[in-house]
């Protein structure tokens, strides 16, 4: 898939050196408008990449090219950074007057948006956690910037509300045409919110494309593994199960265990976890077993079945 969004960042073999190796090397990254989710486990190399994009940090070795849009009337960038930012002696709503080109009643929309309408008057350090993280996004939006970058946001937020805040985020930013780069450790958040991901691991990306292409089709099992539940076949084991010859993702919902007499594996047990299934299975002509994810969409396979595992048919 070719991508026609216009560039924001060019990043061509930059290093960040650190006390051990290097916090970050990227050989070859672009960074285009739209949403780009940057994903990867504590201590991938999230925050540094975002250093860099912002210019909070520079390499030591290697460029990296800014191309953000100019000549919209529009900041071109605002930043939410890992601790939101904020500025203790400011009120919340002072937060919002200081960037809102809208003036007073654009503000006390986002504040509602967000529930922070009646805490206007109150000061970070009177705030939870949770509070803070949804005021630091709040700002950002109200900033109505060009492109906003943020590291880890809504990171502290009630997970009651959690989904209701990120669709208030990703719903202004497609709104006002605002690109998004977010950090995240959570593929959920990745899957749902962006067009495209960079996948760090060590300081070094490991992936980068489309997010629906990478969900499907990884090039490895530590890609599919940052991305979600997975079955993962190597060669050799996809041969033993039956389901194929080469590396094989297979993700919960493409998962059938259909019940075959002459099937490689025997179901050893199985319980649900939410709306996914592990069960627990052997195979018969060896003493090898694994635990296949899978929907909870059906009756629990019962213990001693023999089964092949299928992968499920989507109409089309």
């Amino acid at each position: 898939m070719v991508d026609t969004q216009p560039r924001l960042w060019t990043i061509r073999g930059i290093q960040l050196d650190g006390e051990v190796r290097p916090r970050l090397k990227v050989d070859h990254l672009d960074i285009v408008a739209g949403r780009t989710a940057v994903l990867g486990a504590s201590g991938a190399g999230k925050t540094s990449l975002l250093n860099l994009l912002v210019g909070f940090e520079s390499p030591h070795h290697g460029r990296i090219e800014n191309q953000l849009p100019t000549g919209t009337g529009r900041l071109p960038l605002f930043w939410i950074p890992p601790d939101g930012g904020l500025w203790p002696q400011a009120t919340v709503d002072e937060h919002l007057q200081a960037v809102t080109p809208g003036g007073q009643q654009s503000s006390q929309d986002t504040l509602a948006r967000f529930g922070l309408d009646h805490l206007q008057n109150t000061r970070p350090g009177q705030l939870s956690a949770g509070e803070r993280s949804r005021l630091a996004v709040a700002r950002g939006l109200a900033a109505n910037a060009d492109v906003l970058v943020a590291d880890e946001p809504l990171v502290h937020v009630d997970p009651a509300r959690l989904d209701r805040d990120w669709e208030s985020l990703v719903n202004e930013t497609r709104q006002s045409g605002t690109s998004l780069v977010f950090s995240t450790h959570s593929p959920e958040q990745a899957l749902r919110h962006a067009n495209r991901v960079v996948v760090l691991s060590g300081g070094q990306v490991i992936a980068e494309g489309h997010v629906a292409t990478l969900y499907e089709h990884p090039p490895t099992r530590e890609v599919a593994e940052c991305l979600g539940p997975v079955n993962w076949f190597e060669p050799e084991d996809a041969i033993a199960w039956a389901v194929g010859d080469e590396n094989m993702c297979l993700r919960p919902e493409h998962v059938v265990l259909e019940a075959d007499s002459s099937g490689p594996a025997r179901v050893v047990h199985s319980h649900a976890i939410g709306a996914i299934r592990e069960t627990r299975l052997e195979l018969v002509d060896r003493d090898h077993q694994r635990t296949i994810l899978h929907l909870a969409d059906s009756a629990p396979p019962t213990s001693d079945l023999r089964v092949k595992i299928t992968r499920r048919v989507t109409p089309g």
